[in-house]
């Protein structure tokens, strides 16, 4: 056995915890601070005595004629929430069933065609639309996939994100992490697509300017639903209106035939029974843009998912795409038509999207009426493709930023449904 060296060295960390464990003693040393500021004749107040908010402290500063001698600061200036009580200003005695963004529906959209009336077309889109459907150039394609990886792994923005769950261990409490939150990436790629979508479509010489948008609006409807007021509310992320309407989809003997065609079956299930009743509403119609502006006519719609604890599967992520358009659709038909119309005059009919920045969900729908209660099997169409990924993996590997199964049909899809939108202008 060889002999080596003796180190003496101080374990590092015994080296720390001996230096917390002297520094977690310290004490305050005096200076006569206090004592000379008292000589001059300077009042000395004690800090924690006075940051504490629920005792009269006296005042320090000039006593004037309209100023009272002593101040008081409490608790009065810190906004407090509102109680989910009677207390609350939109509060109702009489309870009322509201659809809003954290509903969840127990069937998916099965139980959205009960409550919309409306039937089904799925797998597809509108022979109108796929007939814009076309290739894009591959440097478009290779656009978009930079823009996908800033809008993914690029973004410096670093926020603590929600806890993460596991329904195998309800017990095991996961650390926190920090990363890029859901509604950044969306907005980020949703942003980014219409820049492409825009870009391509100025160099077929259309006009993109005949578009506008709103961003981040709440929309309110109220209904009748199985005889009682309810209310459809519902926050849409973007909105995209023309000078003109769209053209109906269908009509004449094909809209007859499907419309008369028999809904799903839920029995023994209520079609409302994902809806709940809740006293703290408000009844007020409620559209972002107003009639007879310059652009007042809603063609597309498009809607996040931003909350991450939305774990739902494909079917209900459809019927909440339904819902969301179709309350969308009856407040804009309330706004042209009046808040007590039934049948329409003429079709309300709109594009429809749905996006987690990752799956993609396209869909049309065309409204004919919000009678809900009425007696035939249905009054509305509703077309919608199975979702589309815009890519499989996005993520740094080996400390680089990678992109892998990117997809090309989400772009062209959405360039189809803009793209039909600004042939009807």
């Amino acid at each position: 056995m060889r002999l080596s060296a003796v180190v003496c060295s101080q374990h590092i960390g015994n080296g720390f915890r001996q230096i917390w464990k002297v520094q977690s003693k310290r004490k305050v040393l005096e200076f006569g601070v206090k004592e000379k500021l008292e000589v001059k004749g300077l009042p000395v107040v004690d800090a924690i005595e006075f940051l504490n908010l629920k005792r009269p402290v006296q005042s320090q500063l000039p006593i004037l004629k309209s100023q009272p001698d002593k101040k008081l600061i409490d608790d009065s200036l810190i906004p407090k929430m509102l109680a989910k009580d009677n207390t609350h200003p939109n509060w109702h005695d009489e309870p009322c069933r509201v659809y809003h963004d954290h509903l969840s529906l127990f069937t998916g959209i099965e139980e959205a065609q009960h409550i919309t009336k409306t039937c089904l077309i799925s797998n597809s889109l509108p022979d109108r639309v796929t007939s814009f459907k076309s290739k894009i150039p591959e440097e478009v394609h290779k656009q978009m996939q930079r823009f996908i990886l800033n809008a993914h792994v690029l973004d410096a923005v670093q926020t603590k994100l929600p806890k993460a769950i596991n329904i195998q261990r309800p017990g095991w409490n996961f650390p926190r992490v920090y990363g890029l939150p859901r509604w950044r990436r969306n907005v980020q790629m949703m942003n980014k697509m219409f820049h492409t979508v825009d870009a391509s479509l100025v160099g077929q010489n259309i006009d993109v300017t005949e578009q506008q948008f709103t961003n981040e609006t709440m929309i309110r409807a109220p209904l009748i639903l199985d005889g009682k007021q309810s209310i459809f509310e519902t926050r849409q992320h973007r909105l995209v209106f023309g000078r003109k309407p769209l053209q109906p989809y269908l009509d004449g003997e094909v809209k007859t035939e499907l419309l008369s065609q028999p809904l799903p079956d839920i029995y023994p299930l209520s079609r409302v029974i994902s809806i709940h009743e809740q006293n703290i509403y408000r009844t007020d119609h409620k559209f972002p843009v107003l009639q007879g502006a310059p652009f007042d006519r809603l063609t597309m719609a498009i809607f996040f998912l931003n909350q991450p604890f939305i774990r739902t599967n494909g079917t209900k992520l459809e019927g909440r795409l339904l819902l969301h358009a179709f309350t969308v659709a009856a407040a804009h038909a309330q706004q042209r038509y009046g808040k007590d119309v039934k049948d329409l005059p003429e079709p309300v009919t709109i594009n429809c999207m749905q996006t987690d920045s990752r799956n993609f969900y396209f869909g049309c729908l065309q409204l004919h009426s919000l009678d809900l209660d009425s007696s035939k099997v249905a009054n509305n169409l509703f077309w919608i493709e199975d979702p589309q990924p815009m890519f499989t993996k996005c993520d740094y590997v080996d400390n680089q930023p990678v992109l892998e199964g990117y997809n090309p049909q989400v772009l062209e899809t959405l360039m189809a449904l803009y793209k039909s939108q600004m042939a009807t202008v």
